[in-house]
């Protein structure tokens, strides 16, 4: 939860990535100094006004702690949030589904909240090792009680948990399985789906299911109809463009046109890797016509998002639904489920800056304070996420914002610089990811300020962790 260092800068980045300026591709031996280094060089071609394109939603009132964001026509936006949590608690299922955003999503929360088992009646430990992650995290998980204050231990490591390694944990395992047990989706969006069978879509549903409960977020996106089988809920046609682009175009053409008698030329059948399945019986025999292409379609549908994953799905189901029960779920929309669970994709400064405590003597007022958030206003999106994940072990805050994170035991905890002495041994800032808190040194200039806290997002830290 603190004394983050850097890894070896010529370690490679392991999947292809694009710089997200001017959209050059990286091959997966690509090294993260050298990815770093072009796209601060690309960067600082552009006007840093510019920001990549990208306009910071403003605000169109003053928001003190009561609000949520919500993502509305793909843009994130602020709003008031005075829900009255003694109102809905007692609601049904059914009537809470019919209900607002920001009320599912308290009523969910008190209701997940109900379960939870008091830290004072003892906590579980999952003892993990970074040199075999998947493994050992899925063999101790399956150990412990998620409803119960889950410690995170990592082998070889001094450091007690309060919060801080959850959230690295999660983190951790999830960029770990995206290079194993799941692949990009053929989209223009980053998002993954499932890619072949393993054991370690147990953990995807645990892992899930305690960020869930702790109302922490993870730092990948799902496909979408993944995402609605674990709603419970019917996938759609227009659900898989966010599979795969180029068969929803194929079909959305297929559905739409009217086409000769045997001019197709397609059964009912799907090839996957040398592999002939039909896809009803005697499907190999049966041509697709403009009367039965409907049924085509949707056994197509069916196999994608069901047949071929069957297994994985059930996996990551029963994990998820032991701890989160499957009607709470299904209250929300996919988009709903996906802002809980994702969190807020965008890093607001002047919210962060709002809700920042500061602790004696430091002030907004202080000299580093000042410099501090003018040298945050220089970092593009990217590099504002690295530099939030280096505080808090997330590269995303929740949907209720900066006002309300968390720390441990579903408190919440807002984010506090501390200062501390400069030292020549010591001269990066620290963070306890656990408490959201930073120890920031009281740098003599603001150049000597710039420096380290560009080196932290310039580089790939990952948390190695002190005492608190």
């Amino acid at each position: 939860m603190g004394n983050r260092s850097s890894n070896n800068s010529n370690q490679k980045i392991g999947s292809e990535a694009k710089c997200p300026n001017c959209d050059r591709k990286f091959g997966p031996s690509t090294t993260y100094n050298l990815l770093n280094t072009h796209i601060d060089q690309c960067l600082q071609n552009q006007q840093q006004v510019n920001n990549l394109g990208f306009q910071m939603p403003q605000p169109q009132v003053q928001f003190g702690d009561n609000y949520i964001w919500v993502k509305q026509n793909n843009q994130w936006k602020r709003i008031q949030s005075q829900v009255n949590g003694g109102q809905i608690q007692n609601l049904s299922v059914q009537d809470i589904k019919n209900r607002s955003f920001p009320e599912k999503q308290m009523w969910f929360n008190l209701q997940l909240e109900k379960f939870r088992i008091p830290w004072q009646l003892g906590s579980d430990k999952l003892n993990v090792n970074y040199n075999d992650l998947l493994q050992s995290s899925l063999i101790s998980a399956r150990n412990v009680n998620l409803y119960k204050e889950v410690k995170v231990v990592f082998q070889n490591d001094k450091v007690q948990d309060a919060g801080g390694l959850l959230r690295e944990w999660l983190t951790l395992i999830f960029k770990e399985m995206c290079k194993d047990i799941f692949t990009l989706t053929e989209t223009n969006d980053v998002t993954y789906k499932i890619a072949k069978q393993s054991q370690y879509f147990d953990l995807v549903g645990l892992a899930i299911a305690k960020a869930l409960f702790e109302r922490m977020t993870i730092c990948v996106e799902f496909d979408r109809p993944l995402v609605k089988k674990l709603l419970g809920q019917e996938i759609e046609f227009q659900d898989m463009q966010f599979y795969d682009k180029s068969l929803f175009m194929s079909w959305k053409y297929l559905l739409e046109n009217q086409f000769d008698e045997n001019e197709l030329q397609q059964y009912f059948i799907i090839c996957k890797d040398d592999e002939i399945i039909e896809l009803k019986q005697n499907g190999a025999d049966i041509l697709v016509n403009n009367q039965n292409k409907q049924e085509f379609v949707d056994l197509c549908i069916q196999f994608y998002s069901e047949k071929m994953i069957s297994k994985q799905l059930g996996q990551i189901q029963t994990a998820l639904y032991k701890y989160i029960p499957k009607d709470y779920l299904n209250i929300f929309t996919a988009d709903e489920f996906e802002m809980i669970l994702y969190g807020v994709s965008v890093v607001d400064l002047a919210e962060w800056k709002q809700h920042t405590t500061y602790k004696t003597p430091y002030a907004d007022t202080s000299q580093q304070i000042q410099w501090f958030w003018k040298i945050l206003s220089e970092f593009d999106q990217d590099q504002l996420k690295k530099f939030l994940h280096y505080c808090t072990g997330s590269y995303r805050i929740p949907v209720n914002g900066f006002s309300k994170l968390e720390s441990n035991r579903g408190m919440y905890s807002k984010f506090q610089i501390v200062p501390i002495d400069y030292k020549n041994s010591n001269s990066f800032p620290i963070a306890h990811t656990c408490f959201n808190r930073l120890e920031l040194p009281k740098y003599t200039s603001e150049e000597m300020m710039r420096k380290y806290l560009r080196s932290i997002v310039l580089n790939d830290l990952e948390g190695v962790f002190g005492m608190e």
